[in-house]
């Protein structure tokens, strides 16, 4: 009985040797990326088959959590395995490879800090000082240039922040560091990020590129960190900056501004000159910018404050904010709310799905194709007004003076009016349209609402 024991106990112990081999190739190549519940699963199945041969002390050694990563794998798989080879007298190569791969320091205390706790407990405090960060020296760069001139930079991967100097001068530092609490080859793939720097007459030109690693940089991103630090002339002509993922800020330019980034919020401040701003899968802000705006996200919200200029802004399944913007304003989102705060100029709103909520000098056109429009339009109108809700109502404060003429109809919903101050030329109102000239004729203002209610009122 105990030789089929013994026989059975060296049976598990090859396959945690297997095992750890399989999670210690996916930490160096990622070849099982991904993978790591099949190693998990195993794990946990030998040590509750060891548990049941009262192989090991109880409570010694934890299951492996659902989302263990191969590092944890590892060190789990290679704890065990050590503790059952003094009893079965067996010698492996295991221990080299983790010498290998976490360090002889590390190795060397696995057996004393075994007997003081769990594994769980063995994982979370011993990770050696490899799998915590890692930070490469920074690029320090500086180029003297002309004050007209233009940067340009195209990057992989990383955050960009420029800001400005009255130094006729380019400085750029780029930071470099790596999370490596779950993969060590994540170093490796920041090493291997070169940054080249290229001069030609006005312009300078910043290329950011994983030479080596270009398939896998992406499946690590998260555990990267690459932070272009940016220095250029007030003056400058342009910056152009694209980044595959990470953030990008410009600050106090004086000139023409294109940013791109898939992955990655968009803020701009001070800027004067025209800015075009888009991002697949972050936000955009915008403030006290002088010049025409064209904004763009795929997945998140869009916000400008104190901005003179047309702007014209898109997203797919965001909100769009625009506060005290003085120009003419196009609005789109699909999946959002719109709000316009103390705008002036004409405006362009429409959403496909989302509330929206006016307070605009001059004339608008509003669409909603699933809630509520909420309209304050302040002075006169010059030109025509639009506003159509499906599925929601519509409310409309206007100016006592304002003159119009007001052809109002709701399908599924009624006609309020509440406009004591104003005087009605004309009149035609029924329970669910209205046609009327307030005060003079004036621009048409078109109020239409399939399955709700509209509202006429004055300001207060």
């Amino acid at each position: 009985m105990e030789q089929e024991r013994q026989h059975e106990l060296r049976g598990l112990f090859q396959m945690l040797e297997q095992t750890a081999e399989i999670a210690e190739d996916a930490l160096l190549t990622e070849t099982y990326s991904n993978n790591e519940s099949r190693c998990i699963s195993q794990f946990n199945k030998v040590l509750k088959r060891l548990n049941a041969l009262n192989a090991v002390p109880k409570d010694l050694f934890d299951p492996l959590e659902e989302d263990a990563k191969f590092s944890e794998i590892s060190i789990a798989c290679n704890h065990l395995a050590a503790y059952l080879s003094e009893g079965l007298g067996i010698s492996s190569n295991l221990k080299g490879m983790m010498t290998n791969l976490l360090g002889k320091k590390f190795i060397d205390n696995i057996s004393e800090e075994l007997k003081e706790g769990s594994i769980g407990e063995l994982i979370r405090s011993a990770m050696p000082e490899f799998l915590t960060e890692t930070k490469l020296d920074d690029i320090n760069e500086s180029f003297s240039v002309n004050p007209n001139g233009q940067l340009i930079l195209d990057t992989d991967f990383g955050t960009i922040d420029v800001q400005t100097s009255d130094n006729d001068v380019v400085k750029v530092v780029v930071h470099r560091s790596a999370q490596l609490k779950t993969d060590r080859h994540a170093v490796q793939i920041l090493k291997d990020f070169q940054v080249d720097f290229k001069q030609q007459e006005e312009s300078l030109h910043i290329k950011g590129d994983f030479i080596e690693g270009k398939r896998y940089w992406r499946k690590i991103s998260d555990r990267l960190d690459i932070h272009f630090e940016i220095t250029v002339p007030k003056t400058f002509h342009g910056v152009f900056l694209k980044t595959a993922g990470g953030n990008i800020s410009v600050e106090d330019i004086n000139g023409t501004i294109q940013s791109h980034t898939n992955k990655g919020d968009l803020q701009f401040e001070n800027t004067t000159g025209p800015l075009i701003g888009h991002t697949g899968n972050g936000n955009v802000r915008l403030t006290k910018c002088t010049g025409d705006v064209r904004a763009e996200s795929l997945h998140g919200n869009i916000v400008i404050k104190d901005n003179t200029g047309s702007v014209d802004a898109t997203t797919s399944s965001g909100n769009v904010r625009c506060s005290d913007v003085v120009g003419t304003i196009n609005v789109e989102t699909s999946g959002g709310n719109i709000t316009l705060l103390r705008c002036k100029g004409q405006a362009h709103v429409e959403t496909l799905g989302g509330n929206i909520d006016l307070q605009n000098k001059g004339s608008v056109t509003a669409k909603t194709y699933g809630g509520s429009i909420k309209a304050d339009i302040l002075g006169k109108l010059k030109e025509d007004s639009i506003l159509e809700a499906s599925g929601g109502d519509i409310t409309v404060s206007l100016n006592s003076d304002i003159q119009a003429r007001v052809d109002a109809k709701s399908s599924g919903g009624k006609i309020f009016s509440d406009l004591p101050k104003v005087k009605v030329a004309q009149s035609s109102h029924h329970t669910n349209q209205m046609n009327v000239i307030l005060n003079a004729d004036g621009p048409l203002l078109k109020l239409r609402s399939i399955g709700g209610d509209i509202y006429l009122k004055c300001q207060s």
